[in-house]
């Protein structure tokens, strides 16, 4: 049988097993033992299982656990609230003042969380109601609002980066540190728009009295809500930044730290202990299984051939390799708009990596671009979390057309930043390589 029949019976059995609600996970399991034991046997189970459990024997994916804890702590307790109103002195009489601060409170979060739900359920909950209240145009409000959460995605330290770099087979640490400035392009973007907006267009964000705080009460906030969290963010990515620890110990620190801050702002409690624990472990043992499932899922490609054909048949491709790169990525936000992130990436890097190798692009750099891609699909219908979790979170009265044209424009900044990362590949490289 062809190569591409197989891949095609393969990927249509994916399909028709995850349209059964078969968890993502357990759907990979299935697919690969039901083919590896037609190859094989009972030979090839165990040689599954054994896959699975390489993929598993790393010591990088040590550092979910802990990254999971470090933004559970920072959820759970309530800290992001004290950070907003500390932006919030900063941000004073601008075009779309509190959409602002709603950006750059889902930038500093999106540091200390990495979690899109997270993110857009906390903004909704925090900084809708005041938004409303205000006058602003529900399109800007919810838009604003799920761009600071899908920010969590690409900031540094993402937990999809962390799943990303597992699956890839790519350096978690250089994936964190390669993403820091695509985050912090992506949060310039971001607020460049809603204040070009809001001076087009002032009706978006009508203009209200706002108490402007003395320089003691700034310097205050600073020294105590502020510089605190900038702390423990680099206390992460500088530690892995210098090489001076590894992805997994920079994350325990960072946990840590977390915890010593809850101490310190008198929030520390056994139950903030017990619940933050809890969420950590269950979204780290999904996250693991995902992670056991793609290489299931890469066993099966490389037995039956099918990843080496079609590196071949890309390869003998008369076409530049940029091309090859942007049919990549397209496919990648094409299928953003049917399935989950997770999902994209199990099917599409166990085939996309060996070509990114033979093409010798940085697959550092090309995990970033995944990355961004994978945001995309957070702000695009039908399957989008983000505009889930905005619904979820929203009066009755912002619709889901409401929340698509608040999408729209965020969508296209994002896709304005992965052109950008494409022609100057040193917006990523630069740090790791450094």
């Amino acid at each position: 049988m062809e190569w591409y029949m197989v891949l095609f019976l393969i990927f249509g059995g994916l399909i028709v097993i995850m349209f059964t609600g078969l968890p993502i996970a357990f759907s990979f399991f299935l697919l690969s033992s039901i083919v590896i034991f037609g190859l094989m046997g009972e030979f090839g189970l165990r040689q599954l299982i054994l896959g699975m459990y390489d993929s598993l024997n790393s010591f990088p994916l040590t550092a979910i656990p802990f990254f999971m804890v470090m933004g559970e702590v920072f959820y759970q307790s309530g800290i992001v609230t004290k950070t907003l109103d500390s932006l919030s002195k900063f941000v004073r009489k601008i075009p779309g003042r509190l959409s602002i601060i709603t950006l750059l409170g889902g930038g500093v979060f999106a540091a200390l969380s990495g979690s899109v739900v997270a993110n857009t359920a906390m903004f909704g909950s925090l900084m809708l109601p005041e938004m409303m209240k205000r006058g602003y145009s529900k399109q800007l409000t919810a838009g604003s609002i799920m761009a600071s959460g899908a920010l969590a995605m690409v900031i540094p330290p993402s937990a999809i980066a962390v799943l990303l770099g597992g699956i890839a087979g790519v350096s978690v640490g250089k994936i964190l540190v390669g993403s820091i400035l695509p985050g912090v392009l992506l949060v310039v973007f971001y607020i460049s728009y809603v204040t070009i907006t809001c001076l087009v267009n002032p009706s978006q964000a009508p203009s209200y009295e706002v108490e402007v705080a003395s320089l003691r009460d700034i310097f205050k906030s600073v020294i105590i809500d502020i510089i605190p969290l900038i702390f423990v963010f680099l206390l992460v990515m500088g530690l892995i930044f210098f090489g001076v620890a590894t992805p997994t110990e920079a994350a325990a620190l960072g946990a840590l730290g977390s915890f010593v801050l809850t101490l310190f702002y008198g929030r520390f409690s056994l139950k903030l202990v017990y619940n933050s624990l809890l969420n950590s472990l269950k979204v780290t043992a999904m996250i693991l299984m995902i992670i056991a499932g793609s290489a299931g899922f890469s066993q099966i490609l490389a037995l039956t051939g099918t990843s080496r054909e079609a590196v071949a048949v890309v390869l003998s491709l008369q076409v530049p390799p940029m091309i090859i790169l942007l049919l990549m990525l397209g496919l990648v936000i094409l299928l953003g708009f049917f399935m989950e992130q997770t999902a994209i990436m199990m099917i599409t890097l166990p085939m996309f990596m060996p070509i990114v190798q033979a093409l010798h692009f940085d697959q550092v750099w090309f995990a970033v671009l995944v990355l961004i891609c994978l945001q995309i699909g957070q702000l695009t219908p039908p399957v989008g979390l983000a505009l889930f979790t905005m619904k979820g979170v929203a009066p009755s009265d912002v619709t889901m057309s409401d929340i698509y044209k608040g999408a729209v424009p965020y969508v296209f900044l994002d896709i304005a930043l992965l052109v950008l990362l494409i022609l100057i590949p040193g917006f990523v490289t630069l740090l790791p390589n450094v």
